[in-house]
């Protein structure tokens, strides 16, 4: 096992807001896009975790932050576009005043005969110096350049000895340096604020996750350990942070941090003194990430962590009749023990999740029952389990005890429903 691994589990098997958090399907754990072309869409799971004090998206304070960046991107369009217009013309009349009689030929050209024009345009070329003699020599047969210039190199030096050199001053006026200068810092806002939505609309479920086992504290304190123990860290992606309790543009900027996430409860504004509302990206460990990222999430690997520490051999992904693939399968105790991992969106209501854990233990079953029949395990004592990563355990017996009062067969009555922490190799699990 890895260093990264055996540090990640150590802390896993021993703190519970780890255990619940990590246990939750990587489209909730990680900050995951939909990516949507036409009629297909794809979905990506970024290897970061965004920790925010913001507690849901009902929030009043998270509608808050949504209304003032759209009112703030609704401003910088309309900037940008005043400024586009005010750019229009001044290059509109450079152009025609340098190159007007050439654009006009390379129309009229163009009408009268496109696919010359674009013939000289696309002429094949099979070296570099060729193509280079095929654009000037295009270039000044239109007149945009004179028969002195025979070069890339000479070009480049026309360029700026006539289009800037000789227009610097109708340039630089106090005028077009200020417009330039309010074109560029709205580029900024859009890619800032479009960087701040991409945060506070992002599907995953931030340190409130776990609302219901843990308070804000302890999550603060899991992160924290999180951090100190190189699993997650600070990447270079910009942090946002505002205080919703001032008039907004008041105090809200983006931020490099580098911080330990216990220390975030400690931000607050210098204007009001009231706590900020904030949204810090940090990067998941590659390796912790990658194992999130498979099909069957940590909940697949923390169990073969789980029987390797207690010695306990296994083999993973075994085939049977074709189509049947099991998860895990381990001997203990005179029985075969057969485990489907199944991990499922916990944020959903309990009636899908129940159907969801029934389809599954039918599956399980039917499976069992096939591979018995095929005379595979014929005479073994089989012991079938869904292990999932729903952390109610009670929710579980509650399942489990219903499907076996509806299902008397042997098989149906050995399956057991189970999470992780009631995996235990006792008289229990046997």
């Amino acid at each position: 096992m890895s260093e990264i691994k055996e540090i990640f589990y150590n802390l896993f098997w021993q703190n519970t807001a780890c255990h619940n958090l990590f246990l939750l399907s990587k489209e909730e754990l990680l900050d995951t896009k939909i990516i949507e072309i036409e009629d297909n869409s794809a979905s990506v799971s970024l290897p970061r975790i965004i920790i925010s004090n913001i507690e849901s998206k009902e929030d009043f304070t998270h509608e808050k932050i949504r209304i003032r960046n759209e009112n703030i991107n609704i401003v910088t369009e309309n900037i940008l576009n005043s400024k586009i217009e005010f750019y229009t013309p001044l290059i509109t009349d450079f152009l025609e005043g340098k190159f007007g009689k050439s654009l006009e030929k390379v129309i009229n050209d163009f009408n009268n005969d496109p696919w010359k024009l674009i013939g000289k345009a696309v002429t094949p070329v099979d070296r570099e110096d060729n193509f280079e003699k095929i654009i000037i020599g295009f270039l000044q047969e239109y007149g945009f350049i004179g028969k002195h210039i025979n070069s890339f190199d000479d070009l480049a030096y026309h360029f700026q000895k006539e289009a800037i050199s000789k227009n610097v001053k109708t340039i630089l006026t106090e005028k077009n340096i200020w417009n330039f200068i309010e074109f560029l810092k709205g580029i900024k806002d859009i890619y800032v604020n479009e960087s701040y939505r991409s945060l506070y609309n992002s599907n995953q479920i931030l340190v409130n996750a776990l609302n219901n086992t843990e308070n804000l504290y302890s999550r603060l304190q899991l992160f924290s350990l999180l951090f100190e123990s190189g699993i997650i860290y600070p990447g270079n992606e910009d942090s946002f942070i505002e205080c919703t309790n001032c008039e907004p543009g008041t105090y809200r900027g983006v931020f490099q941090l580098k911080i330990n996430p216990k220390k975030l409860k400690e931000l607050k504004c210098p204007i009001c003194s009231s706590e900020l509302t904030y949204y810090v990206p940090y990067k998941l460990h590659k390796e912790i990430y990658n194992i999130i990222k498979l099909q069957d999430g940590l909940l697949h690997d923390a169990l073969c962590n789980l029987l390797t520490t207690n010695k306990i051999e296994f083999k993973t992904n075994q085939k049977y009749l074709n189509d049947i693939e099991l998860d895990c399968v381990y001997k203990l105790d005179e029985a075969i023990h057969v485990v489907e991992c199944k991990m499922y969106k916990i944020n959903t209501t309990r009636e899908k999740l129940n159907s969801k854990v029934k389809e599954d233990f039918s599956k399980l079953v039917s499976d069992i029952s096939r591979i018995r029949e095929s005379a595979k395990w014929s005479k073994e004592n089989i012991r079938p389990i869904l292990l999932v990563n729903i952390i109610d355990s009670v929710f579980l017996t509650g399942i489990e005890t219903e499907l076996k009062e509806k299902n008397k067969d042997e098989i149906s009555q050995q399956t057991r429903i189970i999470n992780l922490t009631q995996l235990k190799f006792n008289e229990n699990t046997k």
